[in-house]
């Protein structure tokens, strides 16, 4: 036996092996030196993560480190910052919340005078489709008398169709250019759970309600393929700015799901996103009853690796702001005023116990008391045909419950996802919702809560001032590790994915946010001022501050 051979060629086996073990240890990026918020109980807090392709391979002390630190890997010191983990938006709008920059955008609470002088400019500088003119928003209650009508958009626009988004969003008004090419006069019968307002007369105010709202944007030039690109990515990097990592889309249609599909195939989206098709109320999805069916039967064609496509949206009432309040609650004799729901308990329960069996997650919109009972007892349906399917379904909004109904919501595998994120502004948006999100009730009951911007009303997807307000709730108020854990890993415990996201462990997706101060070193009306300086998803950088 040749010895020296032998010796050679064991240790350069032995080389080869160990040099393939610091390679396989070495890290892409590491980031040592900081105040990590795991939102992992068993590790609330670390000094160092270690990432790898997409992974977080080490979480835990500086000096445990090193050994993940190899000649290519990217060492960030940060300085005694806090990172967490990324941030779920619960209720997001990709499209929508960017239609107020494609469309004509008009002064905050517009007078008839400034509608005018906005419509007109708009017009000029080219925010049109086609020949419509589509604008966000206006309050009926600003309106001389109090009450919208078209004809003071009929005098300065007689021949250009007009039509312009209610504050809520849940309604709209048209001129009588857009009502006429929309067939829409005095004989039209209000579609079922919608409204067309009538004056005096007998003739239409231009005023829709609900799903009347389709009977005019079913005319309304559709939007271009690129436009809708542009914008979702717009609004996916607004989302990064602000530290959002993954979200759901509250009201999804085809258009949207092919913009997102392309730019993730491309590499370029950078949130991963459930979209929750629009079942029941075709001015939201802007399809037709068939066209939304058809969309959820063909769900698949449009799934990516960051688009998940098994999910529906259910309206069961509408919005609480005046002057056209369409939240449902109950009455003084503790009924449900089922005549006001967007449509019968007995749909309702049929809806969500079809999806439920067909493994979708639902997202019911339910604001009043009366709703929010009706999505349970639609939730409670489908448990009682299926079983428990293991599927969260969420309640959207959960602006109030009666308290008899909390201790059913954790029972029945309820989400209360509370949005939108404006509790803590006073104001016109705010000053009907007294004791609206009830925060410690519901967590005090096991309730999983979860925590939507509902952009489209915020002026941008940052959640870090409702954070705060989740702080300042009065009675309702959450400590901030609750809050943190709302924000974050309740995210990914809604959608099924806590084993993959949502806190920051070995193992997991490499989700992190770097913040410009620590949240727990800071005093809760500040956390609102909370500025994200990095943003990676899935271990790359995908915002910092300044580029």
């Amino acid at each position: 036996m040749n010895t020296n051979k032998y010796t050679y060629t064991l240790g350069l086996m032995l080389i080869i092996f160990t040099s393939g073990l610091y390679a396989q240890a070495s890290a892409d990026i590491v980031y040592r030196n900081g105040k990590i918020y795991t939102v992992n109980t068993r590790l609330p807090w670390a000094q160092a993560v270690a990432i790898k392709d997409d992974r977080f391979v080490f979480v835990g002390k500086d000096n445990n480190v090193a050994t993940f630190i190899g000649p290519e890997t990217r060492v960030v010191d940060l300085k005694g910052k806090m990172a967490m983990p990324g941030i779920h938006d619960a209720h997001q709008h990709f499209l929508k919340g960017q239609m107020r920059d494609i469309d004509c955008k008009l002064p905050r609470n517009s007078k008839v005078e400034q509608i005018i002088a906005g419509l007109k400019l708009c017009q000029e500088q080219g925010y049109t489709r086609g020949d419509w003119i589509v604008a966000f928003v206006y309050r009926g209650d600003l309106f001389p008398g109090g009450k919208a009508h078209r004809r003071y958009i009929d005098a300065a626009f007689p021949d250009t169709p007009v039509y312009i988004r209610e504050w809520s969003f849940h309604h709209g008004l048209a001129n009588s250019k857009a009502l006429e090419i929309a067939g829409i006069d005095r004989n039209t019968a209000d579609p079922e759970r919608g409204k067309i307002l009538r004056d005096e007369a007998g003739e239409p105010t231009g005023e829709l309600l609900s799903k009347a709202t389709f009977l005019v944007m079913k005319d309304v030039p559709h939007l271009a393929d690129e436009t809708v690109r542009d914008a979702v990515l717009r609004t996916a990097k607004l989302c990064n700015k602000h530290g959002i990592t993954s979200a759901q889309d509250a009201a999804s249609n085809k258009a949207l799901l092919i913009a997102i599909k392309k730019l993730d195939e491309e590499g370029l989206w950078p949130v991963r996103t459930t979209a929750h098709l629009v079942v029941n109320h075709p001015g939201s999805g802007n399809m037709s009853y068939e066209e939304m069916e058809q969309a959820i039967q063909n769900r698949a064609d449009f799934s990516s690796a960051h688009l998940n496509t098994d999910a529906v949206k259910i309206y069961v009432d509408g919005s609480p702001l005046q002057p056209h309040a369409t939240d449902v609650n109950m009455d003084e004799d503790g009924n449900i005023p089922v005549e006001r729901l967007y449509d019968s308990p007995e749909r309702l329960n049929a809806l969500v116990t079809r999806f439920d069996k067909m493994g979708l997650k639902v997202k019911m919109h339910a604001v009043g008391t009366g709703a929010t009972r009706t999505a349970l007892n639609a939730i409670a349906a489908a448990r009682k045909e299926n079983g428990d399917s293991g599927i969260f379904h969420d309640i959207a909004h959960s602006l109030r419950y009666e308290p008899v109904d909390f201790s059913r919501l954790s029972k029945l595998g309820a989400v209360t996802e509370m949005s939108p994120a404006i509790w803590q502004i006073k104001g016109p948006l705010t000053k009907n919702l007294a004791g609206a999100w009830q925060f410690r009730s519901q967590v005090d009951h096991g309730t999983l809560l979860t925590i939507g911007s509902d952009w489209v009303v915020l002026p941008e997807p940052n959640l870090f001032p409702a954070l705060a307000g989740v702080l300042d709730h009065g009675d309702e108020s959450l400590q901030l590790d609750e809050a943190i854990k709302a924000m974050t890993l309740n995210g990914a415990i809604s959608m099924g994915t806590q084993k993959q996201n949502g806190s920051i462990e070995t193992g997991k997706i490499a989700d992190m946010i770097i913040l410009d101060r620590n949240l727990f070193e800071t005093p809760s009306p500040e956390i609102a001022n909370t500025q994200v300086l990095e943003t990676i998803f899935e271990g790359r950088v995908v915002y910092q501050a300044g580029n």
